[in-house]
């Protein structure tokens, strides 16, 4: 019988040992891709580009280690906010927005040029009947500022028009 006991117990052991090996390490965002949408970080007052008037306010955080950007977005409107991530596995940027008028898109992306190029598709009410191409390129300034510049396209992106264009310029 203890032969049968101490068999049963090495066996044991043994299945528990080989089914607790060492899971390979999580990833972790110091890689330099997790970062490339670092200058949109901070507490931002917006204007409308084009005519300097206020457009909103928004602060732009890092977090879980700097894997995520939270965006939290406001102004007489609308509030609204996305959560950003650099996907390791398929080498994109991914932002979910979602806002106070029951919006949500999810956008893809990367770095073009030096620019983070974001985009979607979705079916549009303003457009009735059309799939919306929207795209949203944020550039970092030479003064510290950010320019959101969106543009939609209803024929896959042959004809764009603008959708709005922000400046951000950090919150005193």
């Amino acid at each position: 019988m203890r032969a049968i006991v101490s068999f049963v117990v090495s066996w044991m052991l043994t299945a528990l040992s080989a089914g607790a090996a060492t899971p390979p390490p999580l990833p972790d965002c110091r890689a330099p891709e997790h970062h490339q949408f670092d200058f949109w970080i901070g507490r931002w007052d917006v204007t409308d580009t084009q005519t300097g008037k206020p457009a909103g306010s928004s602060l732009i955080e890092s977090l879980y280690k700097g894997c995520v950007l939270r965006e939290n977005w406001r102004d007489p409107q609308l509030t609204g906010g996305s959560l950003n991530i650099y996907d390791t596995q398929d080498g994109k940027w991914h932002q979910m927005w979602t806002d106070s008028v029951g919006a949500d898109r999810l956008f893809t992306g990367g770095l073009v040029n030096g620019k983070m190029v974001l985009e979607t598709t979705f079916r549009s009410a303003r457009f009735p009947g059309k799939t919306v191409l929207y795209r949203m390129t944020f550039t970092h300034n030479a003064d510290g500022s950010v320019r959101q510049y969106s543009d939609i396209s209803t024929d896959a992106g042959v004809h764009w028009l603008t959708n709005y264009d922000l400046t951000y310029r950090r919150a005193r």
